[in-house]
């Protein structure tokens, strides 16, 4: 028992670990070869011994700690890491079984960092995939990561989206091929089996505020057979996704037929009957991750410290002052609200500014200088 619990904490510890050193840019991430880079990819904080002074501005133009702090690292905390953990849990546990799978939904306001989870999580897994298949047979594909699609006339195709991460879509030769995607060749078929034969566990289905529930309902009957065929468990994200899953299930599943069904068997059987008629409301049971913007108040004021020293040991400045960050604590959450897309930033910017000002510190001055919006 020992050495299990060990095990699976040395597991945990690799998964924040790799979660947090994941490079922050997309890079053609909803293409297979493209997510298999940011899969593969450590982002190494630049030695300063490496990178000394630079005299002048047009020379600090090309100081390579610049790229580095545009793709500031994922800094985690508690919270965080406890929601990542458990995501990454249950998905690990769905792929040993074939049976009682659930789908998950991330949900929360703009900026909270939820596409941030979401690629921690599918980077997480398929590297934990890949660590314990190393030296099989080749053409696994542990993660397919798609946007939920969009169309102006509301004539979206899911499996398109699926087929074009797995690069078995048509390539279009000219505009008119552009011009007629929405005639494109049923790819049902294939992408099932290149699914099944790839031993894929994780879809990863992004931007679901930018469909309707109507435009949901028609695939998920597709989805439940990924998971129920396939062992492929579906994280939906986006902000209200929760909300646009539950309704698509209802519509989906005939939800309203099926109470109206059940209440004119009672009214013809009687009212002495004992069974319950299912409840008019159709919520989807699936587990629903809410990402919050960081607190900093008089309940929580350590997540927020937290966050800002995370920061702090990943910035790369010579003359960085101790705790640049946290002496500032009250000014950032002021000017962020505490969500991680403001933070990073202005962090990002603020150290970028250091560098090529060559203050090489962060200070009220670099970033008063820095537009974010948030009225700021």
């Amino acid at each position: 028992m020992k050495a299990t619990t060990a095990l699976q904490k040395q597991q945990e510890e690799r998964a924040l670990q790799r979660a947090q050193t994941a490079p922050m840019r997309p890079e053609w991430i909803y293409r297979r070869q493209g997510w298999n880079s940011f899969t593969r990819e450590d982002i190494a904080q630049p030695d300063l011994a490496d990178h000394p002074l630079l005299p002048t501005e047009e020379e600090r133009l090309g100081d390579p700690r610049l790229a580095y702090h545009a793709h500031l690292k994922l800094v985690s905390h508690q919270g965080y890491d406890e929601v990542l953990l458990a995501a990454f849990r249950a998905v690990m546990v769905n792929s040993e079984r074939r049976e009682g799978i659930l789908d998950r939904v991330i949900d929360g306001m703009s900026g909270t960092g939820k596409s941030l989870l979401l690629r921690a999580i599918g980077r997480t897994v398929q590297r934990d995939i890949e660590d314990r298949t190393e030296g099989k047979p080749g053409g696994q594909i542990p993660v397919v990561h798609i946007l939920a699609p969009a169309d102006t006339d509301s004539k979206i195709n899911w499996v398109w989206e699926i087929a074009c991460f797995l690069g078995l879509n048509p390539e279009p030769l000219n505009e008119n091929d552009l011009l007629r995607w929405r005639s494109n060749p049923d790819l049902t078929a294939p992408v099932n089996y290149v699914l099944e034969n790839a031993l894929t566990r994780l879809l990863l289905v992004d931007d679901m505020q930018r469909v309707q529930p109507h435009q949901l309902a028609p695939v998920l009957h597709y989805f439940d057979y990924l998971r129920n065929r396939l062992g492929i468990t579906t994280i939906f994200c986006g902000t209200g996704a929760s909300d646009i899953v539950h309704e698509a299930r209802a519509i989906a599943d005939r939800h309203q037929v099926v109470v109206q069904k059940h209440l004119t068997r009672r009214g013809r059987l009687g009212t002495g009957q004992q069974d319950t008629p299912p409840t008019e409301q159709a919520h989807s049971l699936l587990p629903i991750t809410w990402l919050d913007p960081v607190p900093f108040n008089a309940q929580d004021n350590e997540t927020w410290l937290q966050v800002l020293a995370g920061y702090e040991k990943h910035l790369s400045l010579h003359n960085l002052g101790k705790h640049a960050l946290i002496e500032h604590r009250e000014y950032l959450h002021n000017r962020t609200g505490g969500y991680f897309l403001a933070l990073s930033q202005l962090i990002c910017q603020a150290a970028t500014l250091a560098i090529l000002t060559g203050t090489e510190n962060i200070t009220r001055t670099e970033l008063d200088a820095i537009h974010i919006g948030r009225g700021h």
